[in-house]
């Protein structure tokens, strides 16, 4: 039996060799892909995160505006009640 394999031992040891670094590169080649796809997945929630609060700040800007708008109208409305209730 080792008379058969020992022609073919340094193709045997290359092969097991080239195994050895191809599922060692594989492994390397998938860690750092794997970096690469959690780095994009938390950039894309970081700007997600700073495109959400720049639109709820818009839009408490927008609510705070409308209500001081409508405050004003109801007042100046009570105000012309008022000066209608004195009137009559």
């Amino acid at each position: 039996m080792l008379e058969l394999i020992k022609p073919y031992i340094t193709e045997i040891i290359t092969f097991v060799a080239g195994a050895g670094a191809w599922g060692y590169e594989r492994n390397k080649r998938k860690a750092a892909y794997n970096k690469t796809i959690m780095e994009l997945y938390q950039e894309a929630l970081d700007d997600l995160k700073k495109r959400y609060d720049a639109d709820l700040r818009e839009l408490e800007e927008r609510y705070d505006k409308r209500f001081k708008e409508l405050e004003l109208r109801y007042n100046k409305l009570k105000q012309s009640f008022e000066d209608y209730k004195k009137k009559h």
